[in-house]
């Protein structure tokens, strides 16, 4: 793949990531009335809403896997598939920031269901064949997989940089649903590209259903649950993506309130994080090289859990200002933030690959993000609770930081649960 198609391939994640940051940032404000607006919708029920969508939405990415699989077994390309969605999120998105005050209640509720359930289908239908195109693309070329990974962990990063730099200037400037709308044309045009930047070599085999059979929908399933490698790397990457969902959703409550700042200073306090997660991306490769992905992630998601757990301490001035105190403390996690979501295609990839080649990275992909959104959507909901709790005189800023606390819990969690499966238990090759 020459340098264009690597950049081609890499705006698909940007695009996509970029809608669901702006989502997950802004709904926990926009529905309750944090930011000193009326509160449109209940947090609670938002959240509790969220929930069952999530796990809704998590029980059609097996199937979105599964099709995916058999799309490409037919003979054709999986990439074709990105044009069925592509446009799905970001209609969602916009339809979800319509409610106002002006609206009755009934019809607020009415924008923001059906919003959000155009936005997680159009999200699973398109993220699913898309990520799976780290294996297509790859076509077994074990560098090449590594660089497509890493490019899935930048795109998350440039997106959340989109997120927390433009999206509060975006709103403040035109409000939530204009700058929905902006956000949704932009990222329709970037989850355009990745069809055109497809190798030579990765065309599907001619007759490829007719010689080698498909296992049955439940085997596949069952082959992807009873993979213990597979299930370490859900429970590890599962405790980083809900403490990277509930630090989404406080970032706006640490800049506005513990550091009395507005929406604009988003970027100052978690910025530092992306600009030092973006250099590193560079050395990811190198690192599951040496150490392997799961080793990788392990250590990461330690580092991590310390980072956003004393982040429940600011208000504070430790060097300069407590601004500046921010800043230096989220810098320290880029690098863990960069292996976490650098490692996570590769590793998905790589555990398809070993139980059913390329037949299975459809169904691996929807198994992952099955228990990944499940658990995200609890996530959210937590993140709801306490978001409700900041407006309660007994609480406020106290919430905020318990915010911080259950992000780095998440994270320990998912370590627990890694030592708990024992993957080092299963006999195969270690992960290289």
């Amino acid at each position: 793949m020459s340098p264009f198609s690597y950049f081609l391939f890499f705006c698909g994640q940007v695009g996509m990531m970029s809608l669901a940051r702006f989502f997950f940032q802004w709904i926990t404000k926009f529905s309750t009335g944090s930011d000193g607006s009326s509160e449109l919708l209940n947090g609670f029920a938002v959240g509790a809403i969220l929930l069952g969508f999530r796990i809704f939405d998590g029980i059609t990415d097996p199937i979105a896997g599964r099709l995916s699989d058999a799309w490409t077994r037919s003979g054709r390309a999986r990439q074709q598939l990105l044009w069925i969605s592509l446009l799905l999120p970001g209609i969602g998105l916009v339809i979800t920031f319509l409610p106002n005050p002006t609206m009755p209640e009934l019809i607020r509720w009415l924008c923001a269901a059906s919003g959000m359930f155009i936005f997680f289908i159009g999200y699973t239908f398109y993220a699913i064949p898309y990520w799976s195109l780290v294996g297509d693309y790859s076509n077994g070329d074990p560098k090449r997989k590594r660089i497509l990974s890493n490019l899935l962990g930048g795109g998350m990063v440039a997106a959340t940089g989109i997120g927390f730099v433009v999206s509060g200037s975006a709103i403040e400037a035109l409000g939530y649903a204009p700058a929905a709308s902006m956000f949704a044309i932009g990222g329709a045009i970037l989850m355009a590209m990745p069809y055109f930047a497809a190798p030579k070599d990765s065309k599907p085999k001619k007759n490829h259903a007719e010689t080698t059979p498909q296992l049955p929908f439940w085997q596949s399933l069952k082959l992807a649950l009873s993979h213990r490698r597979f299930l370490a790397l859900i429970a590890l990457f599962a405790g980083s993506q809900m403490s990277f969902t509930i630090m989404t959703a406080a970032s706006p409550f640490i800049a506005e309130d513990l550091l009395g700042g507005n929406k604009g200073d988003i970027a100052m306090v978690m910025g530092p994080l992306l600009l030092t997660a973006i250099p590193f991306f560079f050395l990811v490769p190198a690192v599951s090289r040496r150490i392997g992905w799961l080793k990788g992630m392990l250590y990461a998601s330690l580092g991590l859990a310390v980072i956003y757990s004393l982040s429940g301490f600011l208000g504070q001035t430790v060097i300069g200002s407590p601004l500046i105190t921010a800043s230096l403390l989220f810098a320290f996690g880029g690098p863990m933030v960069a292996l976490l979501l650098g490692l996570e295609g590769e590793g998905i990839v790589d555990c398809a690959e070993e139980r059913g080649g390329g037949d299975q990275i459809g169904i691996y992909w929807g198994v992952f993000n099955f228990a990944v959104k499940t658990l995200n959507g609890i996530a959210l909901l937590a993140a709801m609770i306490l978001a409700t709790m900041t407006k309660a005189e007994a609480w406020g800023n106290t919430a905020i930081r318990a915010m911080s606390f259950t992000a780095g819990s998440c994270l320990l969690g998912g370590m627990l649960f890694y030592f708990l499966i024992g993957p080092s238990k299963e006999k195969h090759r270690q992960a290289k």
